[in-house]
């Protein structure tokens, strides 16, 4: 019996100093596991809107939480913003910073303007037919919404829509809300560094909280239809205070009651995953699904707490359990882990927004295949895993970085 618990305990010594090994180590100022989760958000962004039914759909299609790349890529900008103007802010000043945000959001505007009028200009030539990215279907009743003005609107028309914002593919309309919580960001920033924290989070909740009974268009800019500033603004503000003091809060969850938390959080990831599962997604086989709560109660529970243009404090919730999950289990298991998929996952969320660009036209030239109307499993999986890797490959080998910003 001893020699027995003897070689347990030295069993669990070993996998305990194998486990030690594999944790994340900060190499420099550059946290590669921020990168991580930015890459397997953008591999969400691209199976999802290449809106085609693969093997990837049993892990995009909120399968994992009532989650979606839209709240990653919001909640993780801000993050990586704080990050990296909190400590330019800590050695060259606010002022520099803020004007390097405001110069950070006048390229993002450019960007937009450029990719939405690129869009208009290349369904002009009579071999292309963008509609796979100038409308939107209502999967739940196919009903067709155009995103982009008649053809027979006038020039100043177009011009006017397109500056404003007013016309964008659908795959692209959270780059509206990422220019208007860059613009707004110097003053979340200065808030930040001059001992306005609570008060800058209170007011975002406040703001929140109002926009959840009344959801306002601030903008009129088509993009908060799905994604209204008043709404989406939290996530990007709390993604910065987490950016600004990020040593701070990491350093309180490698603490007792930081570890309480966790699994605190992994309460209610798993509760979030339970409730996703039953989704009666007719899109999805029985098999992939559970069935244990009703129909009607899943979409009203869903429509009340998990809304996701009006982001849902549900919604929320489940975001925060499963980042907290993320990076307790990247942070415990990093070798393993990065070994398997940091090849693909780290270029890709170091270059974010240049993936988010390019995806569009990549979403654009599946629709004009003839291989997207057979509506093929394995065909899908292939189109899908076709377009990530070349996109891959273009980071890989940095296919114009001097036009599109990273």
């Amino acid at each position: 019996m001893a020699e027995s618990a003897l070689t347990q305990g030295r069993l669990f010594s070993g996998w305990s100093s194998q486990t030690e090994s594999w944790k994340y180590v900060q190499a420099d100022a550059r946290d590669l596991r921020i990168d991580f989760l930015r890459g397997i958000i953008m591999m969400i962004v691209i199976t999802v809107h290449m809106e085609y039914f693969s093997a990837y759909s049993f892990l995009v299609w909120e399968r994992v939480g009532v989650i979606s790349s839209a709240e990653g890529f919001v909640f993780l900008s801000g993050l990586v913003l704080g990050m990296v103007y909190g400590r330019k802010a800590d050695k060259e000043g606010f002022n520099f910073v803020a004007n390097k945000m405001f110069d950070r959001a006048l390229q993002l505007y450019r960007v937009a303007i450029g990719v939405i009028a690129l869009i208009a200009i290349l369904n002009t030539l009579p071999f292309i037919d963008a509609k796979a990215v100038m409308t939107w279907v209502n999967p739940s009743n196919g009903e067709v919404f155009p995103l982009y003005p008649s053809e027979k609107a006038s020039f100043r028309y177009w011009v006017s829509t397109i500056l404003m914002l007013k016309a964008t593919p659908h795959q692209f309309q959270v780059m509206g809300l990422y220019v208007v919580m860059i613009a707004l960001a110097p003053l979340f920033m200065w808030c930040l560094k001059h001992n306005r924290v609570g008060f800058l989070l209170a007011l975002s909740w406040i703001v929140y909280i109002i926009a959840q009974g009344r959801p306002e268009r601030l903008t009129g800019a088509q993009f908060e239809y799905a994604f209204p500033i008043m709404n989406w603004q939290l996530i990007f503000v709390h993604g910065m205070a987490l950016g600004v003091f990020k040593d701070q809060v990491f350093a309180f969850f490698s603490g007792g009651r930081g570890r309480v938390l966790f699994w605190v959080a992994m309460s209610f990831a798993f509760a979030g995953w339970f409730f996703t599962m039953n989704n009666p997604n007719p899109g999805l086989p029985d098999w992939a699904k559970l069935s244990m709560i009703d129909k009607g109660d899943f979409w009203s529970l869903y429509g009340q707490y998990f809304k996701k243009s009006q982001l849902g404090i549900g919604r929320v919730l489940n975001n925060v359990a499963l980042f907290i999950v993320a990076m307790g289990l990247l942070t415990r298991f990093w070798v393993p882990i990065s070994r398997a998929l940091g090849w693909f996952a780290i270029p890709i969320g170091q270059s974010s927004l240049y993936v988010f660009v390019v995806h569009v036209f990549f979403v654009l030239a599946a629709s004009l295949t003839p291989w997207h109307e057979l509506n093929n499993f394995w065909i899908n999986t292939a189109m899908h895993t076709v377009a990530m890797l070349s996109i891959w490959f273009m980071v890989k080998n940095k296919v114009l970085f001097n036009v599109i910003p990273r």
